[in-house]
């Protein structure tokens, strides 16, 4: 006999893991800098890290996001110290988007943060058998595609 009530406990189980990580995401963290980043700044300098010689244009192509959201996101990091804005040798028209010493600071912790993620993860899963992960991993990429 199948129970449903055990079915609905996991949903109510992952909303609720859903509803802390976003909380959690959404705050303001300095990643080993004196200045705050919000989400959407610290997975631009990520991005910028991970793609050299990238200019406006090219980034919101690349991240499928208009230019303007790119324009303005460059311009806080700009401020903050994160970024500069260099003209690109190969066509004066461009500027390109390089990160200072500041930047490399907060990806370097940035990528930790996630680090410390995994390592939640890896060490719930380290004795759990093989088909137990697969279920899950399927799972996941089911929920991810349906959602």
């Amino acid at each position: 006999m199948e129970n449903i009530d055990d079915k609905l406990k996991i949903s109510e189980i992952l909303l609720s893991v859903i509803y802390k990580f976003v909380e959690r995401d959404k705050k303001a963290k300095y990643f080993g800098t004196d200045t705050a980043l919000y989400h959407s700044e610290i997975h631009m300098i990520e991005f910028i890290k991970e793609n050299k010689d990238l200019h406006i244009s090219a980034i919101a192509r690349k991240l499928d996001i208009t230019r303007g959201a790119v324009s303005q996101t460059i311009k806080r990091l700009e401020k903050k110290g994160f970024i500069v804005k260099e003209m690109d040798e190969d066509n004066n028209s461009k500027l390109l988007i390089k990160l200072t010493e500041k930047g490399e600071i907060a990806n370097y912790n940035h990528k930790k943060y996630h680090k410390s993620f995994d390592k939640i993860i890896l060490d719930i899963l380290k004795n759990e058998e093989e088909h137990n992960v697969e279920f899950l991993k399927h799972f996941f990429y089911k929920l991810e595609e349906l959602i």
